[in-house]
C-alpha cells in the first residue's frame, strides 16, 4: 500500500479498506470566511447559488427579492405573505417554498420575518418537503462547501482554482462536473476518467499517497487551493484537519450510501469549485439514466447475492450501502439487505440459506473470454452451487474496469444500474431492442453494453 511504485489496486481491496476507516474524531472549527449567499432550490435538482451580501435589516423575504431581482425571477406570495411561486415554479401538494438556515451542520426551517439575514452566511429558499430533501447544508465534517471559488477561478488568487484529490470516486466526481482540468494530484489509485491516468503518467497530475495513508507532505508541496477528501476514511478525515490547520482549504464529501448521497456530494464538489451550475446537469443525465433503465427493468424482486470474491466465504454488502441501493434500483432485492453491518464477511452456509437467483461477484484482475468464465464459475465452492443462481446460470463476472464501477460509489453508478437492470431483465429489454443482450462477464468492453447512459465526463 505505501509504495510508490504500485500502480493499481484492486476495486476489491479498496472496499475492504473502508470498513477498516471508519472516522471517529473531532474537528477544527471552521476559520475560512465562507462565501455569502442564498441557495435558490426549486427541487428535483433544479438548484442556483446566488453570491450575494446580507446587508443590516434584511429578513428573508428580502433576501428572496433581491436575489431574484438580480436573476429575473418573478417571486408570487399569497395573501398571507407566504411564497407561492418562484419564476413559475409553484408550489405543489407537500412541496411549498419556505425558507432555511443553517443549524449546527443541518437546516432549520425559519420565518423569513424573523430572520436578520447579516448573522447568516448561507440561507435557502426551497420547494421541497422539508429540510431531509434539501442538499447538504454543509460538507461531511460540518464546514461551508461555498466561497472557495467562482466559475472555476480562486475567490482567494483569482486564478485558476488548484485540487487534490484523495480517491478513486472523488476523483470521478471531480470530473464529472467539467473539473478535471482544476485537479494537479489525486491518490494513487485513481484512474478514470482516461484523462487521469494519462496526466499522471506525463506528470502533469502528481500523486499524493495511498488511499488510506495520504502523504501530507506530498499535498502540501503541490500548494493546491481545495483537497478533496472522502468522509468514509477516517484517515482522510484526520488529513483534512491537518491541512485546514496549515491554512489548505478542504472539502469531505460524505458517505455515499445511496444515489441521492452521491448527488449531494456532486452537488457539493460542483459548489466548491464555483462551478455548481454543472451539478445541476450531471445529476440530470444520471437521473434519466437511472430512471429509464430502472423503468424498463421493473421490479423483478430477484434475490442478489454480491460477492466481493470467489472464496467460499466472501465479503458482502448489507444494509445502507451504495451497493444494495442500486441493486434496489436495478428491481433486485440485496439478500443481505437486512443485516445493519455495510460490509461484512458472510459464511458459504449463510448463503445458502438465503437461495439467491444472481450471483454477483466482483473480481480482482480480468475475465476476457468465455472458456476464463467457465473455469471460475465452474470452481465456485459446492454449496454455492446448491443455489437457483447457479443452477439456472446466473452468475456474472464483473472483473477490471467494471469492477470498478461496482466498488466506486460516485457519478458511474448510473453505468452500474443499467448494467444490473439487464442482468436482473434480461428479456425486458432484448424486446425493445433484439441486439441489447449481455454476456456473463464483464471486463474492459462494459461500456459497449451501456446504451442509455448519457455524456457525464466531458
Amino acid at each position: 500500500m505505501r509504495s510508490i511504485k504500485i500502480k493499481s489496486i484492486s476495486s476489491v481491496a479498496i472496499v475492504l479498506l473502508i470498513v477498516a476507516a471508519v472516522p471517529a474524531i473531532g474537528f477544527t472549527q471552521p476559520s475560512v470566511d465562507a462565501g455569502r449567499g442564498l441557495v435558490l432550490d426549486f427541487g428535483y435538482w433544479n438548484i442556483e447559488w446566488i453570491e450575494m451580501a446580507f446587508t443590516e435589516g434584511m429578513d428573508g423575504d428580502a433576501v428572496l427579492d433581491r436575489a431574484c431581482e438580480s436573476k429575473g425571477y418573478e417571486v408570487t406570495r399569497l395573501a398571507d405573505g407566504s411564497v407561492y411561486s418562484v419564476n413559475g415554479q409553484v408550489n405543489l401538494v407537500g412541496v411549498k417554498w419556505a425558507m432555511y438556515v443553517l443549524s449546527g451542520t443541518g437546516w432549520a426551517r425559519a420565518e423569513p420575518k424573523s430572520v436578520e439575514a447579516e448573522k447568516n452566511r448561507v440561507i435557502t429558499w426551497a420547494r421541497s418537503s422539508g429540510e431531509a430533501s434539501l442538499v447538504p447544508a454543509t460538507d461531511y465534517s460540518g464546514f461551508s462547501y461555498y466561497g472557495y471559488a467562482k466559475d472555476g477561478m480562486s475567490a482567494i488568487t483569482g486564478k485558476k482554482l488548484s485540487v487534490v484529490t484523495l480517491a478513486p470516486s472523488v476523483t470521478e466526481t471531480v470530473a464529472s462536473v467539467k473539473g478535471i482540468d482544476h485537479i494537479i494530484g489525486t491518490d494513487l489509485y485513481s484512474n478514470y476518467p482516461k484523462m487521469i491516468s494519462d496526466k499522471h503518467a506525463s506528470g502533469d497530475i502528481a500523486i499524493t499517497g495511498g488511499y488510506t495513508d495520504p502523504n501530507y507532505e506530498w499535498i502540501i508541496k503541490l500548494a493546491p487551493d481545495l483537497v478533496f477528501c472522502d468522509g468514509s476514511v477516517g484517515q482522510q478525515v484526520v488529513m483534512a484537519d491537518k491541512l485546514r490547520k496549515s491554512g489548505v482549504g478542504c472539502v469531505v464529501l460524505y458517505d455515499a450510501t445511496d444515489v441521492s448521497a452521491m448527488f449531494g456530494n456532486i452537488w457539493i464538489t460542483a459548489s466548491a469549485l464555483g462551478l455548481s451550475a454543472n451539478a445541476n446537469s450531471t445529476i440530470r443525465n444520471l437521473r434519466s439514466a437511472i430512471d429509464t433503465v430502472s423503468g424498463i427493468a421493473g421490479e423483478t424482486g430477484k434475490r442478489v447475492f454480491v460477492s466481493l470474491s470467489a472464496d467460499p466465504s466472501p465479503w458482502t454488502s448489507g444494509s445502507h450501502t451504495f451497493m444494495s441501493d442500486i441493486v434496489s434500483s436495478a428491481g433486485g432485492k440485496n439478500i443481505f439487505d437486512s443485516q445493519s453491518s455495510s460490509w461484512f464477511m458472510v459464511s458459504k452456509e449463510q448463503i445458502y440459506a438465503k437461495q439467491p437467483q444472481v450471483i454477483i461477484i466482483i473480481m480482482d484482475g480480468r475475465v476476457n473470454s468465455n472458456e476464463r468464465y467457465r473455469e471460475i464459475v465452474d470452481g465456485l465452492d459446492p454449496v454455492w452451487k446448491e443455489t437457483p443462481a447457479y443452477r439456472n446460470g446466473d452468475v456474472f463476472l464483473f472483473t477490471g474496469p467494471a469492477g470498478d464501477i461496482l466498488s466506486r460509489p460516485g457519478p458511474r453508478l448510473a453505468e452500474a444500474v443499467e448494467l444490473l437492470s439487464k442482468v436482473l431483465n434480461p428479456e425486458a429489454f432484448t424486446e425493445k431492442d433484439p441486439l441489447d443482450a449481455i454476456p456473463k462477464y464483464f471486463s474492459d468492453d462494459y461500456q459497449s453494453y451501456l446504451i442509455y447512459q448519457k455524456e457525464v465526463f466531458t
